[in-house]
This record gives C-alpha cells, sequence and structure tokens, in this order.
C-alpha cells in the first residue's frame, strides 16, 4: 500500500518551517495519546507510528531534502529492510514532556531507548552500549555521473579491535590487573567538606582512564591501543539524477564503538564538477551557443553544447537574438523516476563587426526598402527636386 504523504500526515504545506512541522508533530502527539484515545489504543498507536514516521524525515533538513526531491523510496533505505520502526525514531527528546506518564508508549520508546542513547519516557534513563562515530567524506565525480549514475568504490577509514589482545590493549589480552585507584569501576568518587556540607564527586579513573584495568606489558601488536587503524573499500550506488551536494548514507559502516555497541554510520557528500558550458537547475539544463548572422536570417544548423557531448540545433530562418530552444529529455533525470529533464539552448546572433564595402552593398540591395543601394537613392530624389 502506498504511503500517504508525509506533509498531508502532519497537516502542514510543503513550505512549513521546522518549528511549524515540530508544532503540528506535539499537537498531533497529544491528539491520538492512548490516555486520550481510550476507545481505540491500537489504532491511536497505529496513527502515532505513521506520525513519528513523518516527523523522523521532515525534522531533518538533509532527508526532508531528499524525500522533496525523490519522495519516499528516497529515504527508505535508512529505516532498513522493515520500514521504519521505532528503533528508527531519534526524536523521544520532543515528547517526554507530552507522553512519559503512559506504559504504552514508555515500552514502546524504552525497549529501544538504550540502542539509540535515549532514555525510556518517564521510566528514567537507561544507560546502553555506545554507538560507534559516523564517517563523514566527499565525493567528487564528473557531472556526467548524474545522468548515468555509478558506482564508484571509496576508501574508508577503519578502527577495529585488535585480535592479538582481544582489544584489552594487553600482550595476549592477559597481562592485566585490577586498578589499584577505582578498584576495578572506572570511576573515582571524591568527597570534600565546606563547613557543614559536603562536595561528592564522581569522575573517570585517571590511572585507567575508566576501563577498571591496568595494563602490565602492552601489546606488541597495537601498542596498547587496543585498535588498529586500516582502510576498507566500499561500493556505494550513486543513483541517477541526484542533486549536487546531496548525502548518501551508508548503515554501518562509521567506526567502531568502543564496546558491544553497534558502528556508526558513513555519509558520503556527493560533489559533481561542473561543466563550462552547461548550468543545472532541477531536471533541466541550460547552456547558449552563438548563431552566425547568415544562419540566423536563412536558417541552417549548428553545433551546441551538452551533458554528454554536443548536439545539432537545427536553427528557422529568422531566429531573433537571444531565442530560447529546448531539446527534450537532454536533461538530468529526475530522481528514482524514468524520465528527464530538457536542455534549454539561448541563441546568441553575432553581428558582425566589420564588411566589406561589396558585402555592405549586398545588406543595402536584400534589406533596405527599393532593393537599391542608399547613393542612388539620394542621388534620384536630388535630381526630382532640382526639376
Amino acid at each position: 500500500m502506498a504511503k500517504r504523504d508525509y506533509y498531508e500526515v502532519l497537516g502542514v504545506p510543503r513550505t512549513a518551517s521546522g518549528d511549524e512541522i515540530k508544532q503540528a508533530y506535539r499537537k498531533l502527539a497529544r491528539q491520538y495519546h492512548p490516555d486520550v484515545a481510550k476507545e481505540n489504543p491500537k489504532v491511536a498507536e497505529e496513527k502515532f507510528k505513521e506520525l513519528s514516521e513523518a516527523y523522523e524525515v521532515l525534522a531533518n533538513p538533509e532527508t526532508r531534502h531528499r524525500y522533496d526531491v525523490g519522495g519516499p523510496s528516497a529515504v527508505e533505505s535508512d529505516f532498513g529492510p522493515g520500514g521504519f520502526g521505532w528503533q528508527n525514531f531519534t526524536h523521544v527528546g520532543d515528547l517526554e514532556d507530552l507522553l512519559g506518564s503512559n506504559p504504552i508508549f514508555q515500552q514502546l520508546f524504552g525497549s529501544f531507548g538504550g540502542g539509540l542513547g535515549m532514555g525510556g519516557l518517564g521510566g528514567g534513563r537507561r544507560a546502553g552500549p555506545s554507538r560507534g562515530a559516523d564517517i563523514e567524506m566527499s565525493l567528487q565525480l564528473p557531472l556526467l555521473a548524474a545522468v548515468t549514475g555509478t558506482k564508484p568504490t571509496i576508501e574508508v577509514p577503519r578502527e577495529s579491535p585488535c585480535d592479538a589482545c582481544h582489544g584489552t590493549g594487553a600482550k595476549d589480552g592477559t597481562a592485566l590487573e585490577v586498578c589499584s585507584e577505582c578498584g576495578g569501576s572506572g570511576q573515582v568518587r571524591r568527597v570534600q567538606n565546606r563547613g557543614y556540607t559536603q562536595l561528592i564527586t564522581v569522575g573517570q579513573c585517571p590511572r585507567c582512564r575508566g576501563s577498571g584495568r591496568r595494563i602490565l606489558q602492552r601489546c606488541p601488536v597495537c601498542d596498547g591501543a587496543g585498535r588498529l587503524r586500516s582502510t576498507e573499500k566500499i561500493e556505494i550506488t550513486v543513483p541517477p539524477g541526484m542533486e549536487d551536494g546531496a548525502v548518501l548514507r551508508v548503515p554501518g559502516h562509521g567506526l567502531a564503538a568502543s564496546g558491544r555497541g553497534p558502528a556508526g554510520d558513513l555519509y558520503v557528500q556527493v560533489v559533481f564538477e561542473p561543466l563550462p558550458h552547461i548550468r543545472r537547475e532541477g531536471e533541466d539544463a541550460y547552456t547558449e551557443t552563438s548563431v552566425p548572422l547568415g544562419v540566423a536570417l536563412l536558417g541552417g544548423e549548428v553545433t551546441v553544447p551538452t551533458i554528454e557531448g554536443h548536439a545539432v540545433l537545427k536553427i528557422p530562418a529568422g531566429t531573433q537574438p537571444e531565442t530560447q530552444f529546448r531539446l527534450r529529455g537532454n536533461g538530468f533525470p529526475r530522481f528514482r523516476g524514468s524520465s528527464r529533464g530538457d536542455l534549454i539552448v539561448t541563441a546568441h546572433v553575432e553581428v558582425p563587426r566589420s564588411l566589406s564595402g561589396h558585402e555592405k552593398d549586398l545588406l543595402r540591395e536584400a534589406l533596405l526598402p527599393g532593393g537599391r543601394p542608399i547613393g542612388a537613392r539620394k542621388e534620384s530624389l536630388f535630381r526630382r527636386r532640382s526639376s
């Protein structure tokens, strides 16, 4: 079943600002709170999920732009093969004051809060395995790739646990002892007495840096770091019609987590190298060409630059300066669509800067009234007056 338009789901126009989208979402969240829709909480839950999916996409400027350009198919890969799930929702903080007391939503969000770095609503914060950091890269491609699409292979820096020490940084993974400073907790507690009050602070243990263990002998492979740096070759897909500056997300190809948490994501910004004679506006391309005066007057053909190379443009007789011609299907593809935009060509008529005497006589005879040179017309007029 086709998805409803996200703007329609939230009841906002496509020109709505980020604040307007947030206000609309919060208003609808109150409406479909199960405490309000008690007669059918299951329907309210499904409706709320639809609202949350729309808000997840439209609240982020990058995903909103991709959705505006390519529709639902342009963002569906962000949610995985099963579509949008509560594990994809990253705006729990926008709802805690509205839904924190409801057990249904505590169950929905609480089960995923740890993995997303968010706590369950109203149920206190729950720690979970931390997620690895994201990697951001820029990829430069020729402009033709925006028409044909491409699958380039890129090299991504990686950090992975050292197999020799199992990520501990100690030789053979066993040359460790419990930190004497923190007793293995990784934290130290300090108490300061100030008059009748005590100031208690808890922070990371400076001796073991929060690991709770102290390395007796460093791993010779990673020199005690516990991690090894390398590069990974990844093939990414750049679909036809992608806009310049758009960002591709490759889930799970960021940096590995320090613990058992999931790896971060890879974000690749695609930049297309401009062509000197082509300007892009959406799906249409624009270019210019010079047309000799004789071709503009009598008609003919000229060669114009295109994205792929060159094309022949037919110029009809009597073409006026700055006339625009449209070569259909010679623009950029519509994102995830089957059609292409057009190439709009502006014709600049070339006017000669200097002419020979013979060329001037020919133009006078062809273009001036009476078809005779100007000197002959003046002489005839003088004779009529004198007689």
